[in-house]
């Protein structure tokens, strides 16, 4: 991919939707992205729907989980393409931002192990790099929780007097609402100091 010049790095909010817990054996059927500048201002938005690995299963418990939203199955397992070619789409939508991508999720791990695993799979080494910024972590450390278990998306909302939205599971909204959290957080971060 294009080299960059030293810039700001662009933070990108993702989320993805899988068929089970784990890259390889279950699949990721659709990306969401969303960049932002540090300040919070979106520069630009991706989404992807990814046909399954082949020889990939489904696995029970997240198709039961799945049952309970079959129009939202439907809609992110139409019109896919390859996971190769929806990962080269990615990688060059990546390519256009402004500076270099640091990762936001909400929780960050599951959806970047399935990213790395895809990017490395079907592209190569990500400009992401091996990390990122999990905000339900960044949202621990904020509101000076004691234990982990008391940051949950209704605390965190409570917290800052937001109302706490469900995720629609289409994967750029998912990532744009996870997004809207952090830069809450950041906010209020900033007005304590």
């Amino acid at each position: 991919m294009a080299k960059r010049a030293k810039t700001p790095e662009v933070l990108v909010s993702v989320d993805g939707e899988f068929t089970g817990r784990i890259p390889g054996p279950h699949s990721m059927i659709a990306l969401g992205a969303v960049a932002y500048t540090h300040a919070g201002d979106e520069i630009s938005r991706f989404k992807v729907h990814l046909e399954e690995l082949p020889g990939a299963s489904r696995e029970e418990v997240t198709m039961e989980w799945w049952s309970k939203f079959p129009d939202m199955w439907k809609a992110l397992t139409t019109d896919a393409v390859s996971p190769k070619d929806g990962m080269l789409q990615f990688a060059n939508w990546l390519d256009t931002l402004p500076g270099p991508p640091k990762l936001l999720g909400w929780p960050l791990p599951i959806d970047f192990t399935f990213l790395y695993w895809y990017y490395v799979a079907f592209v190569g080494d990500p400009p992401f790099g091996h990390d990122g910024i999990d905000i339900k972590t960044y949202a621990m450390a904020v509101m000076k929780a004691a234990t982990f278990g008391e940051v949950s998306r209704t605390n965190v909302c409570k917290a800052l007097g937001v109302p706490n939205t469900p995720h629609s599971h289409d994967p750029v909204d998912d990532a744009a609402a996870q997004a809207e959290l952090f830069f809450r957080l950041k906010k209020f971060a900033d007005a304590r100091l």
